[in-house]
């Protein structure tokens, strides 16, 4: 039996929505009249390693159509939370140069304060 989990690969999460959005959308998942746009700004890659160099831009990755369908307190603190649901995105490189959209479900760490986080996908 194997007992090792699979390694994944975390992306940064630089500018994600409000609290009151990140609700919004999921009181509305389901629903086929009401469509509540997020968008989470993810860092594909980075134009060099942030350790060495902090000034590093950031390749943003191609998503849409983000779903949230859970959403659960990550600490006491009210602005840190543990979200997953289904989006499409473009996780391959080249990013940018020819946009290919597959679809995905996801886990994050975010946090509605800082607006910060960091999001793992998992192929459909």
């Amino acid at each position: 039996m194997n007992t090792q989990k699979a390694v994944t690969k975390r992306y940064d999460i630089l500018s994600g929505p409000s609290k009151d959005l990140l609700f919004d959308s999921i009181k509305y998942a389901y629903n086929k009249n009401v469509s509540v746009e997020l968008d989470f700004g993810i860092a594909a890659a980075y134009t060099a390693p942030v350790e060495i160099d902090p000034c590093a831009e950031a390749i943003k990755m191609k998503t849409k159509n983000f779903r949230v369908t859970s959403i659960t307190h990550e600490d006491g603190s009210g602005e840190s939370f543990i979200i997953s649901g289904y989006c499409t995105a473009d996780i391959c490189p080249p990013y940018g140069k020819i946009v290919i959209y597959k679809p995905y479900k996801f886990e994050a760490y975010y946090s509605t304060k800082r607006r910060k986080g960091s999001i793992a996908f998992e192929a459909q």
